[in-house]
Parts: structure tokens; C-alpha cells; sequence
């Protein structure tokens, strides 16, 4: 078992159910109406944990009754919570989202609030300390960020793994207000993105494989080692460059077709699990497969940590195939 370190978002999801995603300006009566824990760093440590991983948290919240509510979740899940610090300024971050009926798909809009406070300094200490503890057990660390955070903690993160040796995954959702410069990139092992951000970031319309492939590209003459482009019904795909600059490799990774009803975790489930896989030893190509299984059965659950499969779900799921 190896570490999975994430430096992420903690958010309390306001949840509405319509029939469908309103329209620009149109009042929508909606159907149901769930409150959830939830944020792109809580779901991937969640993910990371139920998938066999020793996981760290590192985010920060308020001192207010969303915030309480997270620390027995973690311990729960068996995440140390040591570095999820208390805001008693700012509110716990919230998301609010709408999700539609007949697709299953999703729009959010989300409110960071303490999320956006994490310091350089907490990150730096907690990956220290979790750096002393894998030299005394010779384990393999994941770093794993997204960009629900602050710039100045999750390149503080990004730039301190990889100064200690870890493997570093950034997800790059939401797609950040400050650009991705290149020498953020460069500090990027693997960089996970879907069709959205893809397109966002490369500049390239990614609606398939081979657009993908391009967007991709991009990408890595940008800096990163590794690009994973999600594709939803379509899969996912890995690029890879070579010891030899010129040269890149692709992998797909074809989908698991299940009925969905929410997809609201299903990124983060897949990112979690990837982290898990890597930290386990699992080779890259199996550690996507067994993710995008994971992410297939997250779909087809209501709410966000609530849908995320453990590995035993996980590997009935695929011997059951």
C-alpha cells in the first residue's frame, strides 16, 4: 500500500434535480433537493482511501457547521486529517448544482471560500512529515491536486514533491482563473483533464479520440511527462513522451457503458482510484482501466462521496464483465 497525498477542496454540495439543465435566464422547477459533503479533494482522497490507498488530506475549511461535518467523515473513511486546517474568517466552500433527470449530467457552480485560504506553509509541512513516514517504510508517495484551491498552494505542493521525489498528478479542474503557465506544467508528472479543460488548455475542440490525441500534444510540449484525457462515454487516453522528445505514445482506454444518473464525482472517483492504482505499483494502463470502472460505477449512484465504489465493488464489477 502506498500513500496518496491530497491537497484539495472541501465543499459542501447544495444539490437540486430537475427535469432538465435550465436555459440561460429560465426558472426551472426542480424536483428534489439533497445536501452532500463533498469538493474535488475530498471526493479523490474518499476515491484514493476506499481504493486501498493510505491517504492524506490537506485542505482547510470554516468554523462553521459545514466545516464540523467533515472531520468525522475522515475519520470514518480511516483519512488523516491532520493538515485540513480551520478558517475562523471565512465560511466552508459550497457548490451549488443542478442536475439533470434525463441525461444524468450535471452544471455547478462552485463557491471555494476557505478553500481558496490553504497556505504554502501547511502544504510544505505536511508533506515533510509524510515524507519522514515513507523513508521509514520505503512506500511510494502520490501527490494529487486540483485547482479548487489557491495558485499559490497547489504550485507550493507541485513544486515541494517533486523536490522530495513524489509522483505528482494534477487535475486540472476547474479550469483555473490564472493561466497554467508552463513552468506550472513542468512540475507535472501526469496532468488530468476532460474534453472541457482539454480543449481550454491546448486550444484544441476535443469531441473525440484523435482530437484528443492533438490536444494532448499540445500539452506535453508545455511540460508535462504524462497527459490523461477522460472522454466520458468515449474512454479515456494516455499520452506519454518518450526518452526521446520526439517521440509520444498513446494508449486508449475504452469505456464501460452503464445507464447514468449523476456524474457528479465521476472525475474525481477516477482520479482518486488512478492515485491509488500508481501508489499500489500498478502499472499506468491497468491503473486507467481499473479507474474508469470505478468512475462507471460512481455514475450510476446519487451524490458525490455517497457514489464512490470501494475495491472490493470495483473488482466484482470487472470479473462480473
Amino acid at each position: 500500500m502506498g500513500i496518496v497525498v491530497v491537497l484539495g477542496s472541501l465543499m459542501t454540495d447544495l444539490v437540486a434535480r430537475a427535469p432538465r439543465l435550465p436555459h440561460a435566464g429560465e426558472t426551472l422547477i426542480g424536483d428534489e433537493f439533497s445536501t452532500f459533503l463533498g469538493g474535488k479533494g475530498i471526493n479523490q482522497a474518499i476515491a484514493a482511501r476506499r481504493l486501498g490507498a493510505e491517504v492524506t488530506m490537506v485542505g482547510r475549511v470554516g468554523t462553521d457547521t459545514f466545516g464540523d461535518a467533515f472531520f468525522p467523515m475522515l475519520a470514518q473513511e480511516g483519512i488523516e486529517s491532520t493538515y485540513v486546517e480551520r478558517d475562523p474568517t471565512i465560511g466552508t466552500g459550497v457548490a451549488l448544482i443542478v442536475i439533470a433527470e434525463d441525461s444524468g449530467q450535471n452544471a455547478i457552480v462552485a463557491i471555494p471560500q476557505a478553500n481558496l485560504a490553504i497556505s504554502a506553509s501547511t502544504v510544505d509541512s505536511a508533506l515533510h512529515a509524510i515524507l519522514s513516514r515513507r523513508t521509514q517504510r520505503d512506500e511510494l508517495t502520490i501527490f494529487l491536486a486540483q485547482c479548487e484551491t489557491n495558485r499559490e498552494a497547489y504550485l507550493a505542493g507541485l513544486q515541494h514533491a517533486r523536490a522530495l521525489g513524489m509522483l505528482t498528478i494534477l487535475n486540472a479542474a476547474p479550469i483555473p482563473r490564472e493561466p497554467l503557465d508552463d513552468d506550472v506544467l513542468a512540475l507535472i508528472d501526469i496532468l488530468v483533464v476532460n474534453e472541457v479543460e482539454a480543449s481550454a488548455l491546448a486550444g484544441v475542440q476535443v469531441t473525440s479520440a484523435d482530437t484528443a490525441q492533438a490536444a494532448a500534444m499540445t500539452l506535453l510540449a508545455r511540460g508535462p511527462q504524462q497527459v490523461i484525457v477522460t472522454l466520458g462515454v468515449q474512454g479515456c487516453l494516455w499520452s506519454k513522451r518518450e526518452e526521446n522528445a520526439d517521440t509520444i505514445s498513446h494508449q486508449f482506454v475504452a469505456p464501460f457503458l452503464v445507464k447514468a444518473v449523476d456524474a457528479t464525482a465521476a472525475g474525481d472517483t477516477f482520479c482518486g482510484a488512478l492515485a491509488a492504482g500508481l501508489a499500489s505499483g500498478t502499472p499506468i494502463g491497468d491503473a486507467m482501466r481499473r479507474a474508469s470502472a470505478a468512475s462507471a460505477i460512481t455514475v450510476t449512484r446519487r451524490g458525490a462521496t455517497a457514489a464512490i465504489p470501494t475495491a472490493a465493488e470495483v473488482e466484482a464489477f470487472l470479473k462480473n464483465l
